[in-house]
């Protein structure tokens, strides 16, 4: 319930319109200057934060930070997931320039944006135990592509390579002993397949929609609000 004040606190305080109107932006001018603020629904409602900034070229940094409740049996605590990422952007078009096929050159416009981000995620439980108080930080890659029409409806379709740390209870092997709580990672990298829908409301904010697949965690449904800068 927390997460969802804060949410739609964050809404309410927010600006929905802006004095520049929705027309004017080329058709995939797609935003990589952008700060987002989402809920999460997986195991329990969760609150992530995002920022994403670009660099000269077709660079661009992003931030992330996530909170998500966990329940293991008749405790409760919070996963914390922190970001860094460096991402590259390119047209398709920009890409591939232009194909030449028996003397024939064909122009690729840029229908769509190919990404690329690179950097760290780090995960720790908040809880009761001072056994969860450890930082985990593994190597983090996502790839995908952003369609659409920037001045409307987007979509994007991604994939999320990281390894994932998970709470867990092992079960007694004796009557005496009492079941114990673990913070363990994954041995083997998760591969996260993900996609979204996000709606320009005008050039300064938009609405997004987005579902994740884990081989390790439920899927996860997110529903944010994105300032365009």
């Amino acid at each position: 319930m927390k997460y969802i004040q804060l949410f739609l606190f964050f809404i309410f305080i927010t600006p929905l319109s802006s004095d520049e109107g929705r027309l004017g932006r080329e058709s995939h001018d797609y935003k990589y200057n952008s700060l987002g603020l989402s809920l999460i629904q997986t195991e329990d409602t969760g609150l992530g934060m995002n920022l994403s900034v670009s660099l000269p070229g077709s660079l661009y940094i992003t931030l992330e930070r996530k909170a998500e409740g966990v329940d293991i049996a008749t405790e409760s605590f919070d996963r914390v997931i922190n970001a860094a990422r460096i991402g590259v952007h390119s047209g398709i078009g920009d890409l591939l320039s232009s194909v030449s096929a028996k003397g024939v050159n064909l122009k690729i416009k840029n229908v769509f944006d190919i990404y690329a981000e690179i950097g760290i995620k780090s995960t720790s439980i908040e809880g009761d135990y001072d056994s969860f108080s450890e930082d985990d930080t593994q190597a983090n890659v996502i790839t995908g592509i952003r369609f659409g029409n920037s001045n409307g409806w987007e979509g994007k379709i991604f994939v999320d390579f990281s390894k994932e740390s998970e709470v867990i209870q092992k079960p007694c092997l004796f009557e005496a002993c009492t079941a114990v709580i673990e913070y363990i990672l994954d041995e083997e990298t998760d591969q996260k397949y993900g996609a979204g829908v996000l709606f320009n409301i005008n050039n300064r904010s938009a609405f997004n929609v987005e579902v994740l697949s884990s081989k390790v965690f439920d899927t996860s449904l997110k529903i944010g609000y994105q300032l365009n800068f």
